[in-house]
């Protein structure tokens, strides 16, 4: 048989196997990504076949959906179930209040100041985990306790001449002494490997301030690592209350396969808001972490859905006094243009929840799916939005098509 011949009988028994789904790792029978999605679907398939052992990075950016953990919990569990758990990045500290990561338990005591990025005038630098936690008292103790074994410890620190040490304890041993001080106000990443570990306590050394951005549990296993990170309230404005220095620096070492924005809800209850201009900002922002993370995908996840009260005298449009906002869909259409125009995915999360009144239909189901402000999302409601974007993000793959698993 001639070479060609070969290559043609190969070929046919590739497209063969294929059709009965026994076909393995071969790059030709992998099922399309969804548009916008290839570059993190290729990272997927380089993990499966085995041709990479780095995570798998994903970084979700967004507000209070995101800041609770009951729907990006359900978007992490199936990564990690399917590919491997890496670990994730946590804001620091009890960052925020009802804050629960799931699998962790944190606790934090004594003489820490917390601060929040969603006020423009919010003093200080801030990280992309959109909180920071700083502290002098030797006696102040942070400390968070991982139900899957750690085998590495990230920190990012903000170091400046005056900057102290942190203590770091492992399991109960003998404290670390790590170094945050730096020539000037800067960004310092801390890596400490930890054998197996599952309780770590941070405090400060007693010789200056310090000041933490967030954390990292990295299991030094092959898979995927989710960082999610939310602000109650927050709007893309909240991007232009951190340092960019220090973020650019962060988007960079994360080298993420995967960027989700979760904006829009906030913003959409603004019935002043210029969309002209949204555009512009919005624009600018995903072309940002285009620029930053030229390896990522990126995902524009469409503002849920939401009401609010209706005007004294009137029933409103999802009748019982509830409204829609008036700006809600006209910033999704936004949205989808911008996603459209710079190359990234676009889903309209509303759908899920069968706009336009979504919200008002869920926070009246039985048992409800939605608290009474017709705006957050109860932990069952929550977690079928996880359920549903996981598999719109997926796409074909979690149908089995032409997958060996």
């Amino acid at each position: 048989m001639t070479v060609g011949g070969r290559r043609g009988l190969r070929t046919v028994l590739l497209a063969f196997f294929c059709l009965i789904g026994a076909c393995a790792a071969e790059p030709q029978c992998s099922p399309p990504a969804p548009p916008g999605l290839s570059r993190f679907h290729a990272a997927l398939d380089a993990l499966e076949a085995g041709r990479r052992d780095a995570p798998v990075t994903i970084l979700h950016l967004g507000d209070s959906h995101i800041a609770l953990d009951h729907m990006t919990g359900a978007l992490r569990a199936h990564w990690t179930a399917a590919f491997g758990d890496a670990g994730r990045g946590l804001p620091p500290g009890n960052a925020y209040r009802y804050y629960a990561p799931q699998g962790y338990r944190v606790a934090m005591a004594g003489n820490w100041q917390v601060a929040s990025s969603l006020r423009a005038d919010a003093p200080g630098p801030f990280g992309l985990q959109g909180y920071r936690v700083s502290g002098r008292d030797p006696g102040a103790v942070m400390t968070i306790e991982t139900e899957a074994a750690t085998g590495e410890i990230e920190i990012d620190a903000m170091g400046a001449p005056a900057s102290g040490a942190l203590l770091l304890t492992i399991d109960g041993a003998a404290p670390l002494r790590l170094r945050t001080r730096a020539a000037k106000e800067e960004l310092v990443q801390l890596s400490v490997p930890a054998a197996a570990a599952h309780r770590i306590a941070l405090s400060p050394a007693g010789d200056g301030e310090v000041t933490l951005l967030g954390w990292a549990m990295l299991t030094g296993k092959r898979g995927v690592r989710y960082d999610s990170y939310g602000v109650s309230g927050a709007t893309i404005d909240v991007v232009d209350h951190w340092d960019e220095a220090t973020v650019d620096r962060q988007i960079e070492r994360l080298s993420s396969d995967l960027v989700i924005l979760g904006y829009g809800t906030n913003e959409g209850f603004g019935e002043a808001i210029n969309l002209d201009a949204y555009a512009v900002k919005f624009e600018r922002l995903v072309r940002r972490f285009g620029r930053l993370a030229p390896q990522a995908s990126i995902a524009v996840i469409g503002a849920f859905d939401g009401e609010r009260r209706a005007e004294p005298g009137t029933a409103g449009t999802c009748g019982d006094g509830w409204r829609v906002p008036a700006r809600l869909d006209g910033l999704r259409d936004v949205q989808a243009e911008v996603a459209r125009k710079t190359g990234a995915f676009y889903f309209d999360a509303s759908r899920v929840m069968g706009r336009p009144c979504g919200t008002d239909q869920w926070a009246r189901a039985t048992p409800p799916l939605a608290w009474p402000d017709r705006v957050h999302l109860r932990p069952e409601g929550a977690r079928r939005m996880g359920e549903a974007i996981w598999r719109i993000l997926m796409g074909s793959r979690i149908a089995g098509a032409c997958a060996s698993r």
